[in-house]
């Protein structure tokens, strides 16, 4: 249960994560018991929840295991535990309607999207426009796995558009996040044998 929960906030988590938290012998019995499965990113092995998993936390709603949307939700987990690492007031984790973390910060309330391989600029600006300008929200904050290189390219795209007619954007409340996904941020404190399985 602990384990599944925990998956289950964002639909998946980092195998090495759930090891470091929940030891390796509950990690391996979990996966055997087909609570929940181990898959293969380009960030790392995760694990998201098999059909037994989600009943246990009563879930009945369907996740699409494809590599990209475990790849999201690895990185809005790692989005999450940086927000509460810099002791903000987390309201809300949402991953219906748009995979999202609404917190507080200095009371401002701010809107957080995480996407592992970046955002589209359009989308983007839109979504700017719908949360942002429309006093929804005081702040639109972007976490990816991009360098910190990309990210800068992308934000100087964003607040430096070459439209005319795009919509202007408040550097003040517009902020952009590099992320280090878990296994490699960690890499010392979980150095020891690879226990993933292995793909033939």
């Amino acid at each position: 249960m602990p384990l599944s929960r925990e998956i289950g906030k964002f639909g998946a988590m980092y195998r090495a994560e759930a090891e470091a938290m929940f030891g390796l012998e509950f990690v391996q019995a979990a996966v055997a018991r087909k609570v929940c499965v181990a898959t293969e990113t380009d960030y790392g092995w995760v694990l998201y929840l098999a059909h037994k998993g989600r009943r246990m936390i009563g879930l009945t709603s369907t996740f699409q295991s494809r590599t990209e949307n475990l790849e999201n939700a690895a990185c809005s987990r790692d989005a999450y535990l940086r927000v509460v690492e810099m002791g903000h007031s987390v309201e809300t984790v949402e991953r219906q309607r748009r995979a999202s973390i609404t917190y507080t910060k200095a009371g401002i309330r701010v809107l957080a999207l995480a996407q592992a391989r970046g955002f589209n600029r359009t989308v983007t600006r839109r979504n700017y426009s719908n949360w942002v300008e429309s006093g929804e929200y005081g702040e639109l904050h972007l976490y990816s796995y991009l360098s910190t290189g990309e990210v800068m390219e992308f934000g100087m795209l964003m607040l430096h558009s070459k439209n005319a007619n795009a919509l202007t954007i408040d550097p003040a409340k517009f902020l952009l996040y590099s992320l280090t996904p878990w296994p490699v941020a960690h890499r010392q404190e979980t150095a020891g044998p690879d226990t993933s399985p292995q793909l033939d």
